[in-house]
């Protein structure tokens, strides 16, 4: 018996989310997607405007005095995500990890990379996963949920003075992350120009195209990383930093960037999102694993750093 596919494909679009083969996901993907979308949106808003809504004995304020506190708090928190991720430190290990990429880029390793990953690891499998990988980089989607969410949640809480919410702590967190990495994301995507794999090489030519940089690599990676952390249990913070790379490899796997590009959007990712962890710390490094270049002579390489 031969097997009737549940929808068309068409051919080479394999970032688009496009194929499933029945017998792995018996569900067509546009309904797969919008049944995706209202579930994160049920499960990011339920939490923040309903769950989190302890009784609370203190007075409600009116509505201006609401958005005045909330806009003061939001403001000085999102200054200080800013001062945190452009300090000295990272402006110099995110400038060492983009002189890496710029030595990957404008050499033969980027294609080669590319050529290695097609013959040997990209299969119908890698596809399938791809195309839901590729999903949470979607910034479209992504972004306004979490920014709508974590201003509901804010707005709430300076009204009712509540309590902190773990659910609506990760959609501001988010929310900052994406927001603080973002000026320096579009500013490289500019300047640093490119090609994609299906349409050329990834020799950086300022402002020839705006793909410097993976845009998805650096939005699907900011959830994981924030869920990441906000958790002390290794184990879960593996498995999220792990899943932060799905991202960044369904583009390299659907030929949309090269590697440098893709390490580039995923470390910005990761720099943004320890920024907006050190405003909520106390401790001038927050808990948790800290990831970071290393240059010395005749030597590089990356180094790691857990605080407990």
């Amino acid at each position: 018996m031969h097997s009737v596919p549940a929808f068309a494909v068409k051919e080479g679009n394999y970032a688009d989310f496009s194929y499933f083969d029945d017998k792995f996901l018996p569900i067509a993907p546009k309904r797969m997607r919008a049944m995706i979308v209202r579930f994160i949106i049920f499960l990011l808003l339920l939490p923040p405007v309903g769950l989190c809504a302890q009784i609370s004995n203190t007075p409600h304020l009116t509505v201006p005095e609401t958005f005045r506190h909330f806009g003061n708090r939001e403001r000085d928190r999102i200054f200080t995500d800013f001062g945190n991720l452009y300090n000295q430190n990272n402006v110099k290990n995110f400038g060492i990890v983009l002189l890496g990429a710029g030595v990957v880029a404008n050499t033969k390793m980027d294609s080669n990379f590319q050529d290695w990953h097609g013959r040997h690891i990209r299969s119908d499998f890698s596809d399938d996963l791809s195309g839901f990988s590729k999903f949470f980089g979607e910034g479209i989607i992504f972004i306004p949920v979490m920014v709508t969410t974590a201003c509901v949640y804010r707005f709430r809480q300076e009204r009712r003075a509540l309590p902190d919410c773990v659910w609506g702590e990760f959609a501001d967190r988010t929310m900052r992350g994406y927001l603080v990495g973002t000026p320096t994301l579009l500013s490289l995507q500019l300047a640093l120009g490119g090609d994609r794999p299906n349409g050329g090489s990834s020799q950086w030519r300022p402002f020839h195209r705006p793909v410097g940089v993976s845009g998805h690599a650096f939005v699907g990676a900011v959830p994981f990383m924030t869920a990441a952390q906000m958790t002390d249990r290794p184990i879960v913070k593996g498995l999220f930093y792990t899943l932060s790379t799905f991202c960044a490899w369904s583009r390299v796997n659907d030929d949309q960037h090269y590697l440098s590009q893709a390490v580039l959007g995923w470390y910005l990712a990761y720099l943004s999102v320890r920024a907006v962890s050190q405003t909520e710390s106390r401790s001038p490094l927050p808990r948790g694993l800290t990831i970071f270049p290393v240059s010395e002579v005749g030597l590089v390489g990356a180094g790691a750093y857990y605080r407990y």
